[in-house]
């Protein structure tokens, strides 16, 4: 079950992955996840994410009404999407046979939208209605994970199953710049943003 996503309905959040989702199990006779006492990622790696292709410049013609411009952001590429572990948690199976497991998100934690460079208030509208109109209509401003969202599974003899409840984040490299009237664009300042956009479970 290696990199399995689960969200925070405790459904996979990838359709590929509904055959592996495991199966429901006895909480009584399941073993219960302990607190990890290691520094929580902030941008762990999301199964089967990959960098998208990079995108064409806006058109700053001067048929492209200039005298219109003012202050823009633009994406020039959607990257890999992460996490940010709000709650980790394993089990380890010290015997010689499978046994069942339960994790259950004991912590919380907020994520919100910014990025690489400082974004003043009206640079995160910008953005926010721009990754939702042209990558992830699901982004949003702020996400707060949710308390006691459980999932469970079994665990291999003499191995260890680990568990991560985060926030997904989108992710994506743009810049922020000025276009003036006579079609130039100025104040250009490159960057990586993100906002997040769902919360669940990331089981390996």
């Amino acid at each position: 079950m290696t990199g399995l996503l689960l969200m925070g309905s405790a459904t996979p959040a990838l359709a590929d992955d509904l055959d592996a989702q495991p199966s429901t199990v006895n909480s009584v006779a399941a073993a219960t996840g302990v607190e990890s006492d290691e520094a929580l990622q902030e941008d762990l790696s999301i199964p089967g994410e990959v960098d998208g292709p990079k995108l064409s410049e806006p058109d700053s013609s001067p048929s492209s009404h200039c005298s219109e411009g003012g202050p823009f952001v633009h994406i020039t590429q959607n990257v890999k999407n992460t996490m940010s572990v709000k709650y980790s948690t394993y089990v380890t199976n010290n015997k010689s046979y499978a046994i069942n497991y339960n994790f259950s998100s004991e912590k919380s934690g907020t994520t919100s939208i910014g990025g690489s460079l400082t974004l003043s208030g009206e640079y995160k509208v910008m953005w926010l209605g721009k990754i939702k109109a042209e990558v992830n209509f699901n982004a949003s401003k702020s996400w707060t994970s949710s308390l006691h969202v459980g999932t469970s599974g079994k665990v291999q003899a003499h191995s260890t199953v680990t568990g991560d409840y985060g926030i997904m984040k989108e992710n994506i490299k743009g810049y922020t710049a000025t276009l003036n009237g006579d079609c130039s664009v100025t104040n250009k300042k490159n960057m990586t943003v993100w906002a997040p956009y769902r919360e669940g479970w990331e089981i390996n």
